[in-house]
């Protein structure tokens, strides 16, 4: 975690999730606050500037208020829905940080339909939150990792175990049971080849890591959301699918009905499929790109 891209819309709504940012990011970490204006730089009349310019400022007086963090201020051009994700790439992000369900009009960059476009195209984990959202005042303490048995879901406790390890916070590794479709139901038993709940937190403490094992039993949606209540959890980390259409995954769907309803800060680990995966990771070792 030591860069992060924070996206803004210029609203306060979207500057929710700064609180976030800063609860998550070690001290030293870089975070760059990036508004993308539309590609067309209209001046704005009576005013004696154009949007570029009133971004400019409006971003400053942001970064002003963060303190003493290394912050880096950035205006592109375009949708954002397609350049918040290319600004990622480009500045080696290793988190993404957005508010997502802000309200429509002047402030609805940030809306829902654009979060989910970012999602499925961000090549790093998103840290999410809304407006109404709780934000608690004390540390990163406990993170709640809903897990399915698969290799997808597991993805995730990289990133959670690092922030676990920079925020000495404890790793509550979750795992719900549907009774009715417990062989088909996404965050049901794992498969008997997938590591137990058990032997991950094993694996976790024997790494230096506080953890233990939740099981619970119901709606995964519902569960993963009661749970992080009952527990005090001040952060949801979970895997997505962040496809869209028949292709999403039943994990994907369980992911979206928990930011849709979240009153806490979720971070998700979108599982790339793998032709994307290996195309990225082919750009990332090719000559020059350094």
């Amino acid at each position: 975690m030591q860069r992060i891209l924070v996206a803004l819309d210029g609203s306060a709504e979207s500057e929710r999730i700064l609180d976030e940012v800063l609860r998550v990011a070690p001290r030293d970490a870089a975070i760059d606050l990036l508004h993308v204006v539309p590609a067309f730089n209209q001046e704005i009349p009576g005013v004696g500037c154009n949007l570029e310019d009133l971004a400019g400022i409006y971003l400053e007086s942001v970064a002003e208020r963060l303190g003493n963090r290394k912050v880096r201020t950035t205006i592109w051009r375009g949708a954002p829905e397609e350049e918040i994700p290319r600004a990622a790439r480009s500045f080696n992000a290793d988190l993404l940080a957005l508010t997502t369900h802000a309200r429509r009009g002047v402030s609805h960059l940030l809306l829902g339909s654009v979060a989910e476009v970012v999602l499925r195209n961000s090549p790093v984990p998103v840290l999410m939150t809304r407006p109404g959202a709780r934000i608690p005042k004390r540390p990163l303490r406990r993170i709640l990792v809903p897990l399915d048995g698969t290799e997808g879901s597991g993805g995730v406790l990289d990133t959670a175990s690092a922030l676990a390890a920079d925020h000495d916070a404890e790793m509550l590794l979750l795992q719900v049971v549907t009774p009715v479709v417990a062989s088909i139901g996404p965050l049901g038993p794992p498969p008997a080849s997938a590591p137990s709940l058990e032997e991950q937190v094993v694996h976790l403490v024997r790494r230096g890591l506080r953890a233990r094992a939740v099981v619970a039993q119901g709606s995964p949606a519902e569960q993963i959301l009661e749970q992080a209540r009952k527990l005090k959890a001040d952060l949801i980390a979970m895997a997505t699918s962040g496809r869209k259409g028949i292709s999403r995954i039943l994990m994907g769907s369980v992911a979206e009905d928990v930011v849709r309803r979240m009153d806490r800060a979720v971070l998700l680990h979108r599982i790339a499929p793998r032709s994307e995966a290996l195309q990225w990771s082919q750009e990332q070792h090719a000559p020059g790109s350094d």
